[in-house]
């Protein structure tokens, strides 16, 4: 249980989300556009982990692994590739080494005939939300909370437990509000103090830019090491 609100705020450093609201929080209304947005989000993020959760617990698979087919071997693999991963993003020369082929994808990424076709959907999105359409807020919410890894790793753990049906649900609807914590404060804050609540929410952007790569180092490198131990653990 303490494993799935541990990878609850794993999934909580959520850039996109954070765009998302300091978006809106620039909008002459700003309430409702959020309350449409963490709407969408709680819905699809809750029903999706129920899926998730019915799946495994009926001992089926999500991408060819159930949650008793996992072995050690997988937990180790998984977890040094994290680790690696932490110590590319946490040092400059392997920020660097990531960054040498960018130059070569984005030539590509402008050749390729459907770039402007997702651009205009883009801008689109960006304009509706600019111009407060609650139903794309709501949808772009429902985007932003289709179940990633933290989530079905954290469900997989759930359905192993053998918790009673009431307790898994409860979990689920935790994971859920702690994930989305980016946009829960700023609705509280929006109630408590409007004024103020936007221009904190753009300082706190600005320094998630500015340290975002020591961010998801910290945060794979932590389940990295989980997972390694977990792993060895399973070994012995």
């Amino acid at each position: 249980m303490v494993k799935a609100f541990l990878l609850a705020l794993a999934a909580a450093v959520y850039p996109q989300l954070l765009a998302v609201v300091v978006l809106i929080l620039t909008r002459p209304k700003p309430k409702r556009l959020l309350w449409a947005c963490y709407l969408g989000c709680l819905l699809v993020s809750v029903a999706g982990g129920i899926l998730i959760f019915v799946i495994f617990r009926s001992r089926g698979s999500i991408a060819g692994t159930g949650p008793r087919r996992v072995g050690p071997e997988v937990y180790l693999v998984i977890g040094g590739i994290a680790v690696v991963l932490a110590i590319v993003f946490a040092t400059q020369r392997g920020r660097e080494l990531m960054g040498r082929d960018l130059p070569v994808l984005r030539r590509r990424k402008h050749h390729a005939p459907d770039e402007s076709r997702v651009g205009r959907m883009r801008s689109r999105a960006e304009l509706a939300l600019k111009e407060g359409s609650l139903v794309v807020a709501g949808v772009v919410g429902a985007v932003l909370a289709v179940p990633g890894p933290f989530d079905v790793i954290a469900l997989g753990h759930l359905a192993r437990g053998g918790y009673p049906a009431t307790v898994a649900g409860a979990t689920i609807v935790a994971f859920a509000l702690i994930k989305f914590l980016l946009i829960e404060i700023p609705i509280l804050g929006y109630a408590i103090d409007p004024d103020g609540t936007a221009a904190t929410v753009s300082q706190f952007s600005h320094w998630m830019q500015a340290n975002k790569f020591a961010l998801i180092a910290v945060v794979v490198g932590v389940i990295g090491i989980v997972l390694i131990g977990r792993g060895v653990s399973a070994l012995g």
